[in-house]
């Protein structure tokens, strides 16, 4: 929607002042700029370029990088202050501030004729700054910023009827604008002091009125839409706005409105909208006035030239593209292929491919056979009868006669036969004759009025003229192989679940013996008399032993584990004290036989 140029570049801003682009980073000190909007051209100059003055933009958002072209060579010490075109006639206008001078130069004859002079104010000592074109009613308007003679001016496109529109109480005008679609002309005027104005006047320069006035600021260009006035701000950098104003009520006076008038009338404040780093000039604005002023009375004549000249010279690039696509499509796209100027590349036809549709897609495709590209633009393979396959890659006879058997393919069905060597017969040859007609010879030797098979016949007698030894074959069914397997696959399975038990077995045991506390094994021995006797007082130990007929030893381990002796062993002392006791009872005390057990050895010990 806008454009703006900075010192070193230009941005590409939608209609929130948002930038979506940027182009020419290679220039150095951009100022003035315009915007063609039948053919979408932005033309700009750069002050610092050695060559040229103005260049040409295209911004395309299909392409990835704009195309800049040189549009105005340089021709010595100019300094472009504004710019301004026009689509008609194609021609482009600027102010040129050191020279003092209007220029202009025909887009279509830049490098055949040299610019051309439309307005001289170097005798009068002017100063050109801003220049704008009224495409509608043909004429140019222009700003005089020299101090104590500044102006706005008109003159026609021809070069005719110069008219100075406004001249009293005007400073410094800089840039200037014709609102096509109100009919008036807008201009900056960058007072003495701190003040600026940005005033509005009909376009002959009569109702003339204040737009709005402010301060601190160092204005330079203006762009007017359908409801607002946008211009740049070189002291702050910035971009401001302020809402355009209604004028359908008509004008009772010329007259600048008084200071007075203008306090008493409300007015919108001013609206910064965007700040950059650099410096700032100029700028231009989208609106579309091809579209809103098709019926107009005075813009629809020239708004229908534009779009016929428009039309004439894209059916005459469409007839250049036209030669250019068939000189392409003879010299370098092969085999019948079209070339895409959009894309500039062939479009192959069927069956072919390359960055010149050079590449058959046939070829070497089928490897014994022929191709030839189906409707549906894949190629297909038509094989020899020896070979078979998608790429008719595959031999037929590839293993298909066994025991080096001679393999034949029918050339007429592609059916496939086999020749095959002595002892061998069969479709594929795998059959062994000489096998197959042993039972038969040794039915023969037994019983020779057996019927066998006539091509046994020879290969017996041939088997029993040189002495081979037939070899023994017996019917499957009587073989009892089955049977073997069968009951071997069952011993094999006992076997191995009987191994699975002992082992369990085993480690059960093992586990029990590990885990069972051992038994005590007592390692005592007593010696015991045969008849017990009475002590006398000074008997001991060593005074009273038994004699050697009358003892004995027993192992206390040996007895009380019953190894020896099958019969509980029992305390000596209190043996002799119970059998006493029993003698004096009626009936023995079976019970009391546990009280006189051996519990206390280390005392009875002798």
């Amino acid at each position: 929607d806008f454009a703006v140029t900075l010192r070193s570049k230009i941005l590409f801003l939608n209609k929130h002042m948002q930038t979506i682009g940027s182009a020419a980073h290679e220039y150095e000190e951009l100022s003035a700029l315009t915007f063609d909007e039948s053919e979408e051209l932005i033309y700009f100059n750069d002050k610092q370029h050695q060559n040229g003055s103005i260049f040409s933009l295209r911004h395309d958002a299909t392409v990835s990088a704009p195309i800049v072209e040189q549009a105005v060579q340089r021709t010595g010490n100019d300094s472009v202050a504004g710019l301004a075109y026009d689509p008609l006639n194609r021609n482009l206008y600027w102010a040129d501030m050191h020279q003092s001078q209007i220029m202009f130069a025909s887009i279509d004859t830049l490098y055949s004729e040299p610019p051309k002079v439309l307005v001289d104010l170097h005798v009068e000592g002017g100063r050109p700054d801003g220049v704008a074109v009224d495409i509608c009613r043909r004429q140019l308007y222009w700003t005089n910023c020299k101090i104590g003679h500044a102006s706005v001016e008109r003159i026609d496109l021809d070069g005719k009827n110069r008219v100075t529109l406004i001249k009293d109480d005007i400073d410094m005008p800089r840039g200037i604008a014709v609102d096509q679609l109100t009919d008036r002309l807008y201009w900056i005027d960058d007072k003495n002091g701190i003040f600026f104005a940005v005033e509005s006047s009909k376009l002959d320069g009569t109702d003339r009125q204040l737009v709005v006035e402010d301060k601190h600021q160092d204005p330079l260009q203006l762009a007017i839409t359908s409801d607002a006035i946008y211009w740049t701000d070189r002291a702050d950098k910035a971009v401001w706005s302020y809402p355009k104003p209604s004028y359908n009520a008509p004008a009772t006076s010329n007259a600048t409105q008084s200071p007075e008038e203008l306090q008493q009338q409300p007015q919108p404040a001013i609206k910064r909208l965007a700040s950059w780093k650099e410096d700032i000039y100029g700028i231009v604005a989208r609106t579309d006035f091809y579209q809103r002023l098709q019926k107009d009375e005075h813009c629809g004549s020239v708004v229908k030239k534009i779009k016929q000249r428009l039309e004439k010279t894209l059916n005459s690039a469409r007839s250049q593209v036209s030669e250019q696509i068939n000189k392409l499509q003879q010299e370098h796209c092969l085999n019948g292929g079209s070339f895409s100027v959009h894309g500039n590349f062939c479009v192959c036809r069927v069956g072919f491919k390359g960055a010149r549709c050079e590449i058959s897609e046939c070829h070497n495709y089928c490897v014994h056979g022929t191709c030839e590209i189906s409707e549906q633009g894949f190629p297909q393979c038509y094989c020899q009868p020896d070979f078979y396959g998608q790429r008719c890659e595959y031999y037929k006879c590839n293993g298909y006669c066994l025991n080096r058997g001679h393999c034949i393919v029918d050339t007429d069905n592609g059916d496939l036969s086999c020749e095959c060597h002595e002892s061998f017969n069969g479709a594929r040859c795998e059959f062994n004759t000489t096998e197959s007609c042993a039972p038969y010879c040794q039915l023969l030797k037994q019983q020779p009025e057996t019927p066998v098979p006539n091509h046994c016949y020879d290969i017996c007698e041939e088997m029993n003229s040189n002495g081979t030894s037939l070899a023994v074959y017996r019917r499957p069914s009587l073989c009892g192989s089955s049977s073997v397997f069968t009951s071997t696959v069952i011993i094999v399975l006992v076997s191995g679940v009987v191994a699975c038990l002992a082992l369990v077995a085993i480690i059960v045991h093992g586990l029990r013996r590990f885990y069972k506390p051992k038994r005590p094994h007592i390692k005592k021995t007593f010696v015991v008399r045969k008849q017990a006797r009475h002590n006398s007082a000074s008997d001991t130990p060593l005074t009273n032993r038994p004699l050697a007929t009358e003892q004995c030893e027993i192992t206390i381990e040996n007895c009380c584990n019953m190894n020896i002796c099958e019969t509980p062993c029992f305390d000596p002392k209190l043996v002799e004290q119970q059998f006493a006791a029993r003698d004096r009872k009626a009936s023995p005390c079976v019970k009391e036989d546990k009280k006189i057990l051996i519990h206390n050895m280390d005392d009875d010990l002798m």
